[in-house]
């Protein structure tokens, strides 16, 4: 009975180790440290760290060093507000997190009355002083402006010249990311999307994955990842797919092949030939465009 019980303690023990480090993967941390405008640190300061799309909030409060942290945050633009009696209530409201990302941001308070509030508009400057891992984060901005080809939003990640196209042929069906990362294969590379492994054990080959409608940012892993990575021999990329929120949005895109700007057969005795369409309205006709709207 003893041992019995020692297993299950030791398996719970196993699988919160495991939850903390999935949650990792694809939330952020930030570290708050408060101080006055002498540079002493303000203890028991209440920080709120809030997103407002999402309607997610967490709070701390500063400890004796004038520091507080606030883990497993989605990542997101937050509003960070800082009170403390006797001093200015400080509101940041564009303190951006990405994913995987431990940051660190300094607060100074101002001595001032109870209803005064000081208001920061330009976006916070976040230091990482705890990352030991190479990574780079390809955000919702490249994702939706960069030029892609086949909508495989992995491509972006060959913006990062540490990475290369991986060329070895495919095993069976099996994709693979196509990255060639610190000069490894790239069946060995992890792929984890939104903290769950999305790679095939059998083949190391990659398991289906989401859209590029639905990425919100991913963060590629080169060199010096922490151990919770074990499976990965060569790079690390961490995919967070979007997640629901109080506002109605949606996308939209357009699909053009036009004759006129695809390359010439080079067997071909015909400049720039007119494709043959078997639809209702007869053969040798220009086929319209499509336009696809996602709401």
């Amino acid at each position: 009975m003893i041992v019995a019980r020692r297993f299950v303690c030791l398996l719970v023990a196993i699988a919160s180790l495991l939850a903390g480090a999935m949650a990792q993967v694809q939330t952020s941390e930030l570290h708050v440290t408060v101080k006055d405008a002498k540079g002493a640190v303000v203890r028991d300061a209440s920080v709120t760290a809030a997103e407002s799309g999402r309607g997610f909030t967490r709070s701390a409060t500063t400890n004796a060093e004038g520091q507080a942290v606030l883990l497993s945050l989605p990542p997101g633009v937050y509003s960070v507000t800082v009170q403390s009696p006797g001093f200015a209530k400080m509101v940041n409201s564009t303190v951006r997190l990405t994913i995987g990302q431990v940051a660190d941001l300094p607060v100074q308070l101002s001595v001032a009355g109870a209803t005064e509030t000081v208001t920061v508009s330009s976006e916070a400057e976040l230091v990482e002083t705890q990352q030991t891992a190479s990574a780079t984060t390809i955000d919702q901005t490249r994702i939706a402006n960069l030029p892609i080809n086949g909508r495989n939003y992995i491509s972006f990640a060959l913006t990062n010249s540490q990475l290369a196209r991986d060329t070895a042929p495919s095993i069976g069906a099996a994709p693979t990311s196509g990255l060639n990362i610190g000069g490894q294969r790239a069946r060995s590379n992890l792929i984890n999307i939104d903290g769950t492994n999305a790679v095939d054990n059998s083949t190391n080959g990659i398991r289906s994955t989401v859209s590029q409608d639905a990425v919100q940012e991913f963060q590629i892993l080169t060199n010096g990842y922490a151990a919770e990575y074990g499976q990965a021999a060569g790079g690390v990329i961490n995919i967070i797919s979007k997640s629901g929120s109080n506002q109605f949005h949606g996308s939209a895109f357009g699909y053009l092949r036009n004759r006129y700007i695809q390359a010439t057969n080079p067997f071909s005795n015909v400049n720039q030939p007119r494709p043959v369409w078997l639809h209702r309205g007869g053969p040798n006709q220009e086929r319209p465009h499509l336009l696809v709207l996602r709401l």
